[in-house]
């Protein structure tokens, strides 16, 4: 036992303390009585005030979800959302940072769709429990993309999955999927919460789940017990990422740098094949940029299927872009269509890109109140205002608050030259080697080869064979 110090209770001092004289009942009382006067003396003033601000931390949480979109789900503040909320906090800060990053690039699209089917907005938080907002996302069972959808789903969908093109990885025709996929989810529970359920479980495990719990009208929460393992978290986890994803700011986590040309873009539809090696050559954006932004063309060409394919660009380039495509026939036959690319120009795109954007500083005017209102005056996806300036959906506005935003300065102008590459140098036929000279040397040529005879194979000549050589 530790020597602990009790100035107020000497006797229970373990070397005052008698265990071999008094009685097992007397000892136990005593032990009793001293584990009591430890727990007690355990909340100090410091602990006390600790344990305050948690409860104090654990009510200002409860009354920010209720500042969220209730018409999907009953925003529960349980153990599975406070753990997974201190992990995007705490644990989780640098990885939370880069996940702001890409809601900026991809909540946009999100919202826009979410908002033209009538569904709520909230629902953009499924795509960050079920990749993280990435678009390479895989999973072991073969769902891919930022909703992650099965090959068979997505082809249902309409959506088109081989070794070419896969466009589950296409941010919008991928959330058009998924936002469809929740749709009749929806009609089919009447419920929100459950059809996210059963978007990530799948429905036969959601009715399997109303069953054991003894109804049809029940909610996600009643029936959570019997759904498996991983959904019985889905939901606390999006709860989480939605709490995290609007008051990162008063846990003091910014974005993370992201390049404003996988923020600021654009998307045409084009009914052509065309390579993105040819798309790089245009615009003279870095492979890798072009490569991000289309994910979707696993063979680095759009493969001109008929309805035609969606490429997604930089704002600032997508004049260049659309002029090379009306100047130039479909038919041409472009270079390079395929992987791998071996153009040492590919590695030649400008890095400095953040010199063709303008950044702009405002703040809320009288009459704005939401931050979505200042989004929508300067015509601005509301999640990329947020990002911008550190601040949150939910924040109060005031002329001190300082809000940030950015936009093209200026825009790509369309090179008009040549850009076939040089084609391979032709084959020649192997001829006779002709003899090779050496200037300077008598007679022009090499000398003749002379046969060379292995040491294994010479003799040392015998005495006589010496002596009859003396005298020839």
């Amino acid at each position: 036992m530790p020597n602990f110090h009790f100035p107020h209770f000497p006797y229970l001092h373990p070397t005052i303390i008698p265990s071999r004289t008094l009685p097992l009942s007397s000892r136990l009382l005593l032990l009793l009585l001293f584990f009591s006067v430890v727990t007690l003396r355990a909340e100090t003033p410091v602990e006390a005030r600790a344990t305050y601000i948690m409860e104090t931390a654990d009510s200002l949480v409860k009354a920010r979800l209720a500042l969220l979109d209730t018409a999907i789900m009953e925003h529960r503040f349980d153990k599975a959302v406070r753990q997974r909320i201190e992990n995007y906090v705490g644990n989780w800060s640098n990885a939370t940072g880069r996940l702001l990053a890409r809601s900026a690039r991809f909540f946009p699209i999100f919202e826009e769709q979410l908002l033209a089917a009538g569904m709520p907005v909230g629902l953009k938080y499924t795509a960050v429990q079920e990749s993280a907002l990435r678009p390479y996302a895989t999973s072991q069972v073969g769902a891919g993309g930022l909703w992650q959808l099965m090959p068979g789903t997505a082809r249902e969908l309409g959506l088109t999955v081989n070794e070419i093109i896969d466009e589950r990885l296409d941010p919008e025709l991928g959330c058009a999927a998924g936002i469809e996929y929740l749709r009749l989810m929806y009609e089919r529970y009447n419920d929100w919460a459950l059809a996210i359920a059963a978007y990530n479980c799948g429905p036969g495990n959601v009715n399997r789940a109303l069953r054991k719990a003894g109804g049809k009208n029940m909610t996600y929460w009643q029936i959570r017990q019997f759904l498996p393992r991983e959904t019985r978290d889905h939901l606390p986890n999006i709860i989480a990422a939605a709490y995290v994803m609007a008051f990162h700011q008063l846990h003091d986590i910014p974005a993370a740098a992201i390049d404003l040309d996988l923020q600021l873009t654009e998307a045409i539809t084009v009914d052509r094949r065309l390579s993105l090696h040819r798309v790089i050559q245009v615009t003279s954006l870095r492979a890798e940029i072009v490569v991000e932004l289309n994910a979707q063309y696993l063979a680095g060409y759009l493969p001109g299927l008929p309805g035609g394919h969606r490429l997604h660009l930089p704002k600032r380039v997508m004049p260049a872009m659309r002029t090379y495509l009306s100047r130039t026939p479909a038919n041409q036959a472009e270079a390079d269509a395929d992987l791998p690319w071996t153009s040492p120009r590919l590695h030649l795109g400008e890095t400095n890109t953040e010199r063709h954007y303008n950044q702009y500083c405002t703040v809320a005017g009288p009459q704005d109140t939401t931050l979505r209102q200042v989004a929508d005056h300067y015509q601005l996806p509301v999640d990329q205002l947020a990002v911008w300036s550190n601040v949150g959906e939910f924040d109060s506005l005031s002329s001190e608050v300082s809000l940030v935003f950015y936009w093209v300065g200026d825009y790509l102008a369309y090179d008009p030259r040549g850009r076939n590459t040089p084609a391979a140098a032709p084959l020649v036929e192997m001829l006779p080697a002709a003899p090779v000279r050496i200037p300077g040397r008598a007679g022009g040529a090499l000398p003749s080869i002379v046969p060379f005879t292995s040491a294994k194979a010479a003799r040392k000549p015998t005495f006589t064979e010496r002596l009859k050589a003396m005298f020839q």
